[in-house]
């Protein structure tokens, strides 16, 4: 039971910070995706378990801050990991001051950590026919994709050929797989991503050989299907994700000579060549979907360098009529 002083300021209860947070995600569950159910779980029962026996009237900003420098000490979370525990903790009391458990949120007053800087792999230009050259051939349309329109793999895994859009040479992303079937996309934001000629070759080739197999009667079936009972001929199951990521995609760069990176790398690749090409930033977070073009100017704003230095002369010239130095 909540009781209140005279003025409403303080609150007091024998409801611990532990009891609340487990009642706040049974009733958060039905919302979420399973992949961030466990993800909270995980918060809740081990990076905030620390803070789960104190009362929830008690649970102030110093006592959150002695939790976050004890957590950075133990050194077993990175940065990015301990803030997003940190967003969870914030969710959780938001809720507590709107059901009247607490006056205000202790949460809000900590500052998150920095994140560590981490350079991001991807390949050159160069080395992306390199790679794709290594690739097995039923992996290779998949790559094609992932390099030209830095989708993720859980969308590209989730496409259906009416998400492709050949006449106007886009595709719609409205989709993503999870562990347990077919889910909405990070952020349940929906986009449509353009791609160019080449692309639209390959899959065109593969929408062929589909129809051709009679795997794609009606037009609406996935995109990337796995190998079959033949290595080279596709099946009828969507294509794994850990397969991809641990075997097809590690082979392919083993083959190639090419250092190892993970398979998230061909979307950053994809954001690379944008800007290395000349694409503003505007384009690159479009095509990515990011929230906020801050997301991308943090993720790949050094790469924009290029684009940048022959900006002022381009002007210049389309001014001025003058030409511009090579």
């Amino acid at each position: 039971m909540v009781v209140s002083s005279a003025k409403g300021e303080q609150l007091s209860s024998t409801e611990t910070f532990g009891e609340y947070f487990d009642i706040w995600l049974a009733n958060r569950r039905p919302y979420l995706e399973p992949g961030s159910y466990i993800n909270y779980v995980s918060d809740g029962r081990v990076r905030l378990a620390p803070l789960r026996p104190i009362k929830l009237s008690k649970l102030t900003t110093p006592v959150i801050e002695a939790w976050l420098a004890e957590t950075v000490a133990a050194a077993r979370w990175k940065p990015k990991t301990i803030n997003n525990s940190m967003r969870t903790l914030v969710a959780c009391l938001n809720e507590a001051v709107r059901k009247g458990r607490i006056v205000r949120n202790p949460a809000n007053g900590v500052k998150r950590l920095p994140n560590e800087h981490a350079e991001r792999e991807y390949l050159r230009l160069d080395e992306i026919p390199i790679y794709l050259n290594a690739c097995e051939p039923f992996y290779r349309p998949l790559a094609e994709l992932l390099i030209a329109t830095g989708m993720r793999i859980s969308e590209a895994l989730a496409l259906g050929w009416q998400d492709v859009d050949f006449n106007n040479s886009a595709i719609r992303v409205m989709r993503s797989s999870k562990r347990d079937g077919i889910g909405s996309t990070k952020g349940d934001r929906f986009r449509s991503v353009d791609f160019g000629p080449r692309l639209r070759s390959v899959l065109l080739d593969v929408k062929a050989r589909q129809q051709e197999l009679g795997l794609d009667r009606d037009g609406t079936g996935p995109v990337f299907l796995g190998p079959g009972r033949w290595p080279n001929a596709p099946g009828t199951a969507r294509m794994e994700r850990s397969t991809v990521a641990r075997e097809w995609h590690k082979r392919a760069l083993c083959d190639a000579g090419l250092r190892d990176m993970p398979l998230h790398s061909l979307r950053h690749t994809a954001a690379a060549a944008w800007l290395t090409t000349g694409k503003p930033l505007m384009y690159v977070q479009r095509q990515l979907g990011h929230a906020s073009i801050t997301t991308t100017e943090s993720c790949y704003g050094h790469l924009e360098v290029t684009f940048l230095k022959g900006a002022a002369a381009e002007t210049e010239a389309a001014i001025w009529g003058a030409p511009v130095a090579s």
